[in-house]
């Protein structure tokens, strides 16, 4: 076994002494990256000095590491860059530009198949219709990476824009403290599995700032979802956590911070929620722990369809929203119990910090606006003051059951809050 081992450092050490640096620049041995890549072995480092070089399709199919000094950019002129099909390959302190919108096949600053132990750190995407697309992989990294799409004459237009990082079939990913800013996705995670989505930056994409779909077991902390067409989807997928992130400004016709559609035995906890159009919307979404999260200042707090059950909504503040739960049915199904409403208007004797008074969320005029949207003019008339009082004291048209049985008499969450 002794031998054996000293046979296992002896290989190793051999091979990192045969790695080599080839170094690109215009004056240099290998004038561009394919050059060097075609005198490259396993294990090599290409450096490449500052300067503008056109990379179209290079293919990399053996670990290696790709380098760029400041000032480094490879330019598609239009095409795919990175090309990559070999397991332990890493590309860092580069910029990637240029890759044109294709509607035949997509187009990536860097394409991963079939690669796993991939490492993207420090690397700039601009004008590239998608920035990172990873399909078949697993055990990879990005961090540090900012991802912007640019392109002025189609930031509009969602089908001209990919995703901005997208994972299809992986897994064991780290995506962290990156900036995605202006595609159609933030992160698009399909079929993705056992992954960690982390202290990322996530802004004016037009679609989504991050989008699961059939992705299971997944973690996302710690990330700022901001002025997204709609801040993040989760669809059809089971045990997602999902913690201390924030949801702040995805404001728009039919914006919403979080949408959770056919998902269960998932953990929302810690996120802050503010002015958003809809915090939460919740469509046939099951045994989920809403808990300890902060809704200020959005249009709906919380919207919950008749088809979610056995949710438990506890110790979350709801504060300065237009309405703090909406929904379709006559029936509830969840655990709304012990929460910070600060409309709530009843007493506490024993100054234990739970009202004695329950508490109905729902009000008479959000079932009005659902059947009559043009009645939101009439919000804050005395008028409407009245019948959500009449449907509070004897409930008749919305759920007698959603209540609050022990709601609490101050925030339990201020010490979470800051604004990034």
């Amino acid at each position: 076994m002794r031998h054996l081992i000293c046979l296992i450092i002896v290989c190793f050490l051999g091979l990192t002494a045969s790695a080599k640096t080839l170094v690109v620049c215009t004056t240099c041995a290998y004038k561009s990256p394919q050059q060097a890549l075609a005198a490259a072995s396993p294990g090599d480092l290409i450096l490449v000095k500052a300067g503008t070089y056109l990379v179209q399709g290079m293919i990399i199919e053996t670990r290696l590491n790709l380098q760029g000094e400041q000032g480094a950019i490879l330019d598609g002129g239009g095409q795919t860059i990175l090309n990559i099909h070999a397991d332990s390959v890493t590309v860092r302190d580069i910029q990637l530009q240029n890759v044109a919108t294709n509607y035949v096949e997509d187009r990536a600053a860097i394409r991963c198949n079939n690669a796993d132990y991939f490492r993207f750190e420090n690397v700039t995407i601009r004008e590239s219709f998608f920035g990172i697309h990873i399909e078949k992989s697993a055990h990879g990294l990005i961090k540090h990476c900012d991802i912007q799409g640019n392109n002025l004459e189609n930031q509009y237009l969602e089908s001209a824009n990919g995703n901005t990082i997208h994972l299809w079939y992986c897994k064991d990913a780290t995506i962290e403290d990156n900036v995605v800013k202006y595609h159609r996705d933030g992160i698009y995670f399909e079929f993705v599995e056992d992954s960690h989505i982390s202290r990322n930056w996530s802004e004016g994409n037009m679609r989504y700032g991050l989008h699961f779909m059939f992705s299971h077991s997944d973690t996302y902390s710690e990330n700022t979802f901001t002025k997204n067409g709609a801040g993040v989807a989760v669809m059809y997928s089971t045990k997602v956590l999902m913690f201390d992130n924030y949801f702040i400004d995805n404001w728009g016709e039919s914006a919403y911070g979080l949408l959770l559609k056919d998902i269960t035995d998932s953990e929302l906890r810690r996120n802050i929620f503010e002015n958003n159009t809809i915090a939460i919307s919740a469509d046939n979404s099951s045994r989920i722990e809403l808990t300890d999260n902060v809704f200020s200042q959005n249009g709906y707090a919380l919207r919950i369809l008749g088809n979610c059950e056995a949710n438990v909504i506890t110790r979350n503040d709801f504060k300065g929203n237009s309405f703090d739960i909406s929904t379709n049915s006559q029936s509830n199904l969840n655990d709304f119990s012990g929460n910070y409403w600060e409309e709530y208007t009843g007493y506490d004797l024993d100054r234990d910090g739970v009202g004695d008074v329950p508490y109905r969320p729902v009000k008479l005029f959000t079932s009005i606006i659902a059947q009559a949207p043009a009645s939101i003019i009439l919000m804050r008339s005395t008028f409407i003051d009245l019948l959500n009082l009449a449907e509070k004291i004897t409930p008749v048209l919305t759920p007698a059951n959603l209540v609050d049985n022990k709601p609490l008499t101050k925030p339990a969450n201020d010490h979470l809050y800051r604004r990034p």
